[in-house]
């Protein structure tokens, strides 16, 4: 893991002064700064120096003396920085105004043809459904945490494998954050299968075992088991459809507590989760481009659906959304409108999960979401996002929030 941490300022170090030779005396200098934090060991750090001296002079002797070892040069590393300013406001409570930063940094690096390794660094507390950090304090200096950390195995190309703590996207595919939040990173396994079955179709089946709760007795330990298959069907030049239906099986929630719960579900007077929460859903999203005679650039219709079958009520939720405008923001001038409505009852799912911006992801809620993206330049984006929500049964509570973002990309 040391050399990990090395290998990613050295990677940085490369990115900014590419046309300026980094001299041995300042590498040594920089080891000795990482084994003063602990993030090498004096021994780690011995065999990482070792290792880029015998490269470096290996490339001297083939010309290229400026060329750094062949573990950094295979890094891709990349990164965000937002900047935010945040308002809301919920009945019977007073107004909030905040600044929030994130920062995130992450890289791959393939260790051979068929495995690869991913980590990432960000921003935030242990909180796993938010990388914001809240402008406060006293000028606080904030940790920078461990975001992901994964081996991938692929040697087919139909395929892959997954350990660790990994990005939701590779492993499970969501139209919309009503059951997760996009922070979220699971841990455990996953596989995910794909396979092309004619020039306009392609099937998949997504599938993992993921760990939530290790109480040190595994008759107890709190799991999520997933299988979600689904299709990918190009209708047409300028439509596509994508479709999958996934089952969450759970073991051990049933009479748990679970971490960073919105205590929202149904509890006994411990916080102890009262049912279990096996669940099926379907989603969906349909995408056109340039439809009504190229009026946009990319429209879509997406929508997500979620029942506990092990309950008979408040076991439901679903997010109807459209979007339209350009489908990526790469260049100047770009741009993306969306608009959602969700509704997920207060069992329907486990409310550790949700988007922790809509009524603190919670469930028993339900409300509106507008969003607006619009690129300034090439890589930096400005981004408005507004909620308004209410619990379903009880005093409505509404409360509306509004983030402006800026939103810079290396």
């Amino acid at each position: 893991m040391g050399k990990i941490f090395f290998a990613m300022i050295v990677g940085m170090l490369l990115s900014l002064f590419s046309s300026q030779q980094l001299y041995a005396g300042e590498i040594t200098t920089l080891v000795n700064k990482l084994v003063e934090k602990g993030v090498l060991t004096p021994v780690e750090a011995r065999n990482v120096l070792d290792e880029t001296k015998q490269k470096a002079a290996k490339d001297t002797a083939g010309g290229n003396p400026c060329a750094f070892p062949k573990w950094v040069q295979a890094m891709n590393l990349k990164g965000d920085l937002r900047l935010r300013y945040q308002w809301n406001k919920k009945k019977s409570s007073g107004e909030r105004y905040r600044g929030r930063y994130r920062l995130r940094l992450g890289s791959e690096i393939k260790i051979i043809d068929s495995v690869k390794v991913g980590f990432g660094l960000a921003t935030g507390g242990t909180n796993p459904r938010s990388t914001n950090q809240t402008m406060t304090n006293t000028f606080e200096t904030p940790d920078i945490r461990l975001d992901y950390a994964f081996a991938e195995y692929s040697n087919w190309p139909w395929l892959t494998v997954y350990g660790g703590k990994f990005k939701r996207k590779p492993v499970l595919w969501q139209p919309c954050d009503l059951l997760w939040d996009s922070d979220i990173r699971p841990e455990g396994v996953a596989a995910v299968i794909n396979r092309e079955t004619g020039p306009n179709l392609d099937l998949f089946l997504n599938s993992g075992v993921f760990v939530l709760n290790e109480s040190g007795s595994g008759v107890s330990d709190s799991m999520m088991y997933v299988v979600q298959p689904g299709l990918k069907w190009k209708i047409s030049e300028g439509a596509s459809l994508k479709t999958a239906f996934a089952y969450y099986g759970f073991s051990g929630v049933k009479g748990a507590i679970l971490d960073h719960s919105a205590r929202t579900n149904s509890l006994d007077s411990n916080n102890h989760l009262i049912y279990g929460y096996n669940s099926i859903g379907p989603s969906l999203e349909l995408g056109v481009k340039k439809p009504l005679n190229n009026l946009v650039p990319y429209f879509a219709l997406f929508c997500d659906y979620i029942n506990n079958y092990s309950l008979s009520h408040n076991n439901q939720g679903y997010l109807l959304g459209i979007k339209f405008g350009d489908k990526k923001l790469k260049e100047k001038g770009q741009w993306q409108a969306e608009y959602m409505y969700r509704r997920l009852e207060k069992d329907a799912w486990l409310d550790t999960f949700p988007d922790s911006d809509f009524y603190g992801g919670g469930t028993g809620i339900k409300g509106h979401e507008l969003i607006f993206n619009y690129a300034l330049k090439k890589n930096i984006a400005l981004g408005l996002d507004y909620y308004y929500a209410e619990n379903i049964e009880g005093p409505k509570r509404p409360e509306n929030l509004l983030q402006v973002d800026i939103q810079l990309r290396f």
